[in-house]
């Protein structure tokens, strides 16, 4: 059922969240637990799932829908947000918003309840397409136009080549020629079981609720759109093109479905832009998904 995994989303959270009201850590201690998420525990998780993922023509198609589905919820939101009179800042910041979910801190703990542990391997595959090569390329760019500041391509595309996940990624994908022995794959699952429980005690310590009051607007559409029109595009898609919704296809649901993504709200505070905006829809969004991803979950099955 999928309501166990995101009980266990909700303690966690919950607890990171009381840790922060109780003054035990200090929310600006929160990088502290990113830091060892991006840089050790996410980088072992996706170089074991790409060495042992098999990629199939109905794994791309799925990834491939996810990405127009999340796209094409992105236009609308921003469509809805020049109806609304945003400011260019507010209009770059829906954008990024509505367009990338949390599909590794929300999307693993899911699916692994609802799969176990070998489904993974398609969590990070759509992940790393739709969602991390994606706002490492165009986030700066989308950001850039709420902005004076121009974004260099050459430095995203360095900063993407020394990001620790993308060269787990790439070192996975050079290595699956060769037959790697299974004693490399220990450490790095013990080191990968951490990241989702340090990640979403992380995101927890960090959840602020004071200001949605200000931006309630935009927070709406973004939520609409990335919680609720994405996962209704994506299955209008297989419904018009006739696809079976298999375990492969119900994972890219659950992903597209998942809430703003805890990065893209960080380049968006670095970019001082939306700064209400990307705190509240974070905090809205962690909320919201327990109780928009069980509706969902039933319909597709």
């Amino acid at each position: 059922m999928i309501i166990y995994p995101l009980f266990s989303m909700f303690i966690l959270l919950f607890s990171g969240y009381v840790a922060k009201r109780l003054r035990i850590i200090s929310p600006n201690k929160a990088i502290v637990f990113l830091d060892f998420v991006l840089w050790f525990a996410l980088p072992s998780l996706i170089f074991d799932k790409v060495y042992h993922l098999v990629v199939d023509l109905n794994l791309i198609s799925m990834v491939f829908v996810g990405l127009i589905s999340s796209i094409i919820a992105a236009f609308v939101a921003v469509a809805m947000g020049f109806m609304l009179k945003f400011s260019t800042a507010t209009l770059a910041s829906v954008a990024l918003l509505s367009m990338f979910g949390n599909t590794l801190f929300i999307g693993i703990p899911i699916v692994q309840g609802l799969y176990g542990q070998n489904a993974l391997s398609i969590v990070i595959l759509f992940d790393q397409v739709v969602t991390a090569l994606p706002i490492s390329i165009f986030g700066p760019l989308i950001l850039g136009f709420g902005t004076s500041k121009k974004s260099s391509i050459i430095q995203n595309s360095l900063k993407i080549i020394k990001f620790p996940p993308f060269v787990a990624l790439a070192l996975a994908v050079i290595l699956k020629n060769f037959n790697l022995p299974e004693i490399i794959f220990e450490p790095l699952k013990m080191l990968s079981s951490s990241m989702v429980p340090v990640a979403l005690f992380a995101v927890g310590l960090r959840l602020g609720f004071n200001s949605i009051k200000s931006s309630y607007k935009a927070c709406s559409v973004v939520i609409f759109a990335k919680m609720i029109l994405a996962p209704i595009i994506f299955l209008s898609i297989t419904k018009i093109f006739g696809i079976e919704l298999s375990k492969e296809w119900i994972i890219g649901l659950i992903e597209v479905a998942t809430p703003p993504m805890v990065l893209a709200s960080a380049m968006i505070l670095k970019a001082n832009l939306d700064s209400n905006l990307a705190i509240s829809s974070v905090a809205i969004g962690m909320i919201t998904i327990f109780v928009t991803m069980p509706i969902l979950y039933f319909v597709a099955t």
